[in-house]
């Protein structure tokens, strides 16, 4: 679908520039574009490098663990009972979301999310992980700033504040409204 949609926002920008004789700076355009996306690209793979590293070591390390420990009572309240494997899982996922590395996030959210689920059903702890996964509280949005200061702001970590507010206000809402239809099954 979205391929469709891409691809006519592409057709129908050729074929205007070509009405309007303006063909050619479309194509430049469009190469432009594709060198401006490649070089971001590559200088985010540094940001995500480190991180994504950063991540596998905490987890190599056992800090898994004493992150499950800390979390486990919180998580159980919020989510309900749920498997140790699942607990390591989610835990692992909400921190990296929280330090900005969605990237990093993904592979535990997954697996998560296939321990949490009830076969063919998505469980409330399913449900409300994905909430909260959604919204993502972050702490450091690691890759906006990474981003920002790859394009040039003059000061890339101002998002911090305001992400911080608009995460924590998405994700109570977030929180409230699944515990909310909760109770109406």
């Amino acid at each position: 679908m979205l391929q469709a949609v891409f691809g006519g926002m592409l057709g129908a920008a050729v074929l205007f520039g070509l009405i309007t004789g303006q063909g050619e700076k479309v194509f430049q355009g469009f190469l432009q574009g594709a060198g401006d996306g490649v070089q971001t690209a590559f200088s985010l793979c540094a940001s995500l490098s480190v991180f994504g590293g950063l991540m596998g070591i905490l987890q190599g390390c056992g800090a898994e663990k004493g992150l499950m420990r800390m979390l486990k009572k919180p998580l159980n309240r919020l989510l309900g009972k749920m498997p140790e494997e699942a607990l390591g899982y989610v835990a692992m996922n909400l921190s990296a979301n929280m330090l900005g590395l969605g990237n990093a996030a993904t592979p535990a959210g997954i697996k998560a999310a296939k321990i949490l689920a009830e076969g063919e059903r998505a469980s409330n702890a399913l449900c409300m992980f994905l909430v909260i996964n959604t919204s993502s509280v972050q702490l450091l949005p690691a890759t906006v700033i990474s981003m920002r200061a790859v394009m040039g702001a003059a000061n890339p970590e101002a998002v911090i504040l305001p992400g911080l507010l608009s995460t924590a206000f998405s994700t109570a809402v977030g929180i409230l409204l699944c515990k909310w239809m909760e109770k109406r099954r």
